[in-house]
C-alpha cells in the first residue's frame, strides 16, 4: 500500500551531488540484494556513486537528474538521470539520450513518483531534441522491464555490466522520441 505522504519530484543542482550519491546506493542496494553479491554491490557503490561522479553528471549539459522527496521534510526517496549514452556502439545512434538512472524505494512504487519520473526524463529528452532515449536494466529486475514496456520501451540489444567480479548481460531498451 502507498504511504499517505506525498512524493514530490524537483531537478537537482551541482549542490545535490551529495544527496544524490546517497540516495543512489541506497536504493541500488535495495533493489539488488539477492541478485548481485554484496561485495560486489558495496565495492560499485564505493566506485560510482559517490558526490564527485554525481557532481561530473551534473556539470554536463545534456544531463538532467530529479529528486523524488517525501513531504514534509524532503527526504530523499528516490531519483533520476538523464545524459549522454554510455551503450556499446552499435547499439547507440546520433541523438540517443540514456536514462542512466531511474529508481524509487520499493515502499513508494504505486505512488505514481517513478511514472512522473519517466515523465519528466522523455519530456526532457524530447526538449534537447533526442530522437531516442535508451535505457539498461538487470536481467532479473521483472518489474522494471515490464514498466519499460508499459511506456514503450522495446529492447534493441544487450550490453555486458560489471559489478564486481560477477557480469551480467542487460537488455537495452530504446523509446522512439
Amino acid at each position: 500500500m502507498p504511504p499517505e505522504q506525498p512524493v514530490t519530484l524537483r531537478e537537482c543542482i551541482p549542490a545535490d551531488a551529495p544527496t544524490l550519491a546517497i540516495i543512489a546506493a541506497a536504493t541500488l542496494l535495495e533493489a539488488f540484494a539477492g541478485l548481485v553479491p554484496g561485495d560486489a554491490l558495496l565495492a560499485h557503490c564505493a566506485k560510482n556513486h559517490i558526490p564527485a561522479a554525481y557532481l561530473s553528471y551534473l556539470e554536463k549539459p545534456e544531463t538532467r537528474a530529479w529528486l523524488a522527496e517525501l513531504s514534509p521534510g524532503a527526504a530523499p526517496v528516490g531519483y533520476a538521470l538523464l545524459t549522454a549514452p554510455d551503450f556499446p556502439i552499435d547499439l547507440v545512434q546520433p541523438g540517443d539520450l540514456e536514462l542512466r538512472r531511474i529508481y524509487l524505494f520499493s515502499k513508494f512504487h504505486g505512488t505514481g513518483a517513478g511514472r512522473t519520473m519517466m515523465d519528466l526524463a522523455i519530456a526532457s529528452a524530447r526538449r534537447q531534441q533526442a530522437t531516442r532515449l535508451l535505457l539498461g536494466v538487470h536481467p532479473d529486475n521483472q518489474r522494471a522491464i515490464a514498466f519499460y514496456r508499459k511506456n514503450g520501451f522495446v529492447q534493441i540489444g544487450t550490453r555486458t555490466f560489471q559489478v564486481g567480479a560477477s557480469t551480467f548481460e542487460d537488455p537495452v531498451f530504446a523509446l522512439t522520441l
